[in-house]
């Protein structure tokens, strides 16, 4: 193996390595540096800023390596504790700050930066030269679509994944050519650490043993060949069994992801056909391939409708496979040769693979931050392009031979890259700012109309609980029904829209009728939501159609009986219904689910009053303010009564009840 170990040519371009760590850091940060100043976006709650568990702090570590990455009463999925680690120390150490989330989230991307130079001058600079390494460097560095890997607090997991992956193949090299097994258990580890980041890092179960190969391997004959790579084929086995181990991991410890699975999202999800996932893939590879040369529109979701459903007969599908079949043909005619051109050919497929949505559905279709490895072998092509059309030597090592046309090319692509990227940050401002950027691209889609408007939704309660007057909010109302009603044009099927745009009707419009036809709809999409059911009872209600709200409000409990308010209103509707004998029944049975609000007190209290039975209403009353105290109408009705029937004690009591349960309700 000695014999086989690359050696790299001293080049003064790289010999002062300090000066290129310090060029990187001036380079990330002058393109990043304003995203400092965002605040919280997209999905960032999930990880920090709504995040429970984070914000217990260290002490919560235990807790996130044995519990799944994301867990609420709809869904549980995923398994990435080091990133949740990581941000439950920072909240520790900072406490909600964004500013120093994001300040992190630059540092660690100019780490990235460091250590992938490092990798591409050992890797592809024996068979390039110092400028070609230069300009793959500033190709991926300055390239935009890594703007919500870097912007986004969430995909902090993006960054450490990588991190840990690139200095995982750092270290199977050095076991490779230092012959010492510590790098190989190293190398293991870092590879771990990036799989419990993010299980992206599957990609680099293919990409690791493909820069072995690159590096190290030849082929004369199977006696030599194990001989001579025994150290390879030991990385790539032990590589690919605990790879094994972290994919079935979860499985064994967690119980099953539990996921809403909405068409929308991705059309193979519902349509296993064959067809219809190679046609997917194929479109999304093609756009993927766009992205990386054409990095314009950079949205933050894609999915269904801004990626169309198309056949494979479709022209776009058709070029694309047709694009990948003479790649493939073309690494397979030339893949013993090795040339950059393939490595970074095979770097990039390899990276994207598993995210084509050819052997799993994703979310979205497609992302930017699965370009974010793959963008890797994009920029060593993309380079090698350059060259080429500049008419310079690929192992040139000094800047002085780059003609006038190759300068104003990588000056050209550089500002363009740089300006498309600080301007992208600022759309990662907040959440209302990057979805009502975005939404220009994304009239089609139905998750980005479904987001803003809830969006929209938030920033009115806001504006409520500040006290602004309705008829100012009305404008903001109005675009959130416009965004749903888009929504449902894509999809009407969707009960969350549906029930989000009635709760408008209700809330704010006073129009039940109008918000009842929405609601009957979710409710046969979606039978026995508790929301949906709440909303129909609370429309008949609405309407003086008592005997509708009483099926629904008994619907509602059936779907979830802990409500207090719920029972409420069904006791009220059987009272106006001229039924106390069954509120009686509700308030007994709310009894068996409930016996801490005063609901069911209060509701018997009525029944008595019903059969003229005043003692057992006031005992039940008395009951129902112990167990809120901070009634103080029925406070100041019992204390009445009692003055009534010269119980001065029991007067005074309840009189000074009603005192401090009015200056309770004031603070």
């Amino acid at each position: 193996m000695s014999k086989k170990i690359i050696k790299t040519n001293r080049i003064p371009f790289f010999e002062d390595f300090k000066k290129w760590k310090i060029f990187i850091y001036i380079a990330v940060f002058a393109i990043y540096g304003n995203s400092i100043f965002n605040n919280y976006s997209l999905d960032d709650e999930f990880v920090i800023k709504n995040n429970l568990q984070v914000q217990k702090g260290i002490k919560a570590i235990p807790e996130i390596f044995t519990t799944k990455y994301f867990t609420d009463k709809v869904s549980s999925f995923g398994y990435r504790p080091v990133t949740k680690a990581v941000f439950a120390i920072e909240y520790q150490i900072f406490g909600l700050n964004p500013r120093v989330s994001h300040f992190i989230n630059v540092l660690l991307f100019a780490l990235t930066s460091i250590i992938l130079l490092k990798l591409l001058i050992k890797i592809i600079l024996p068979k390039t030269g110092a400028v070609f390494v230069f300009i793959t460097m500033l190709i991926w560095l300055f390239h935009p679509i890594h703007t919500e890997v870097v912007a986004s607090l969430k995909n902090r997991e993006e960054l450490f994944y990588l991190i840990f992956c690139l200095l995982s193949l750092q270290h199977f090299i050095n076991f490779i050519e230092k012959q010492k097994w510590y790098y190989l258990v190293f190398a293991i580890c870092l590879f771990i650490l990036g799989y419990l980041s993010k299980q992206s890092a599957i990609s680099f179960v293919l990409i690791i043993p493909m820069v072995l190969w690159f590096m190290y391997v030849k082929f004369e004959n199977i006696n030599r060949f194990l001989k001579d790579n025994f150290r390879v084929i030991v990385s790539v086995f032990v590589l690919l069994i605990i790879t094994y181990i972290l994919y079935k991991f979860p499985t064994w410890f967690f119980p099953q992801d539990k996921v809403e699975l909405l068409s929308f999202e991705n059309p193979t999800r519902f349509d296993h056909s064959k067809i219809a996932i190679l046609s997917l893939s194929a479109y999304a590879m093609l756009i993927n391939i766009k992205l990386l040369f054409i990095p314009h529109p950079l949205v933050f979701y894609y999915g269904q409708f801004t990626i169309p459903v198309i056949h494979i007969t479709d022209f776009l599908v058709i070029f694309s496979l047709i694009l990948h079949v003479v790649i493939l043909f073309f690494v397979i005619k030339n893949f013993n040769k090795k040339s950059i051109v393939i490595f970074g050919t095979l770097f990039y497929f390899l990276g994207i693979l598993p995210f084509s949505n050819l052997f799993m559905e994703i979310n979205g279709i497609i992302a930017e931050r699965f370009l974010y490895a793959p963008s890797i072998g994009f920029a060593i092509v993309f380079t090698f392009l350059i060259f080429k059309i500049s008419k310079i030597n690929i192992n040139s090592n000094s800047l002085k031979s780059a003609t006038s046309t190759f300068k104003y090319i990588v000056i050209i692509i550089v500002f363009a890259y740089s300006f498309k990227t600080i301007a992208r940050n600022t759309s990662w401002k907040d959440c209302y700012t990057l979805y009502s950027n975005d939404i220009t691209y994304l009239d089609n889609s139905v998750k980005a109309n479904d987001i803003l408007a809830q969006t929209i939704m938030d920033r009115v309660m806001n504006e409520i609980s500040s006290n602004k007057p309705l008829i100012q909010l009305k404008p903001s109302l109005d675009s959130i029904i416009t965004y749903y009603s888009r929504s449902l044009e894509l999809f009407p099927d969707n009960p969350k829209a549906l029930n989000n745009i009635a709760n408008i009707y209700i809330n704010f419009y006073n129009k039940p009728d109008i918000a009842i036809t929405y609601l009957n709809k979710a409710d046969s999409i979606k039978k026995n939501s508790y929301e949906i059911s709440y909303n129909i009872a609370k429309c008949y209600e609405l309407m003086k159609n008592d005997e509708g709200a009483v099926i629904f409000y008994k619907k509602t409990i059936k779907s979830e009986s802990f409500h207090p308010d719920v029972w409420n209103n069904l006791i009220a509707a059987y009272y106006r219904l001229n039924k106390p004998d069954s509120a009686k029944l509700v308030c007994e049975q709310m009894l068996a689910y409930d016996s801490v609000t005063d609901v069911p007190y209060i509701g018997l209290g009525y029944y008595y009053i019903s059969k003229e039975d005043t003692i057992n209403a006031i005992k039940n009353w008395e009951k129902a303010i112990e167990k809120n105290p901070q009634n103080y109408k029925r406070c100041e009705s019992l204390s009445k009564y009692f003055k009534f029937h010269n119980d001065t004690v029991k007067a005074n009591y309840y009189y000074k009840k009603s005192i401090e349960a009015q200056r309770y309700s004031k603070n």
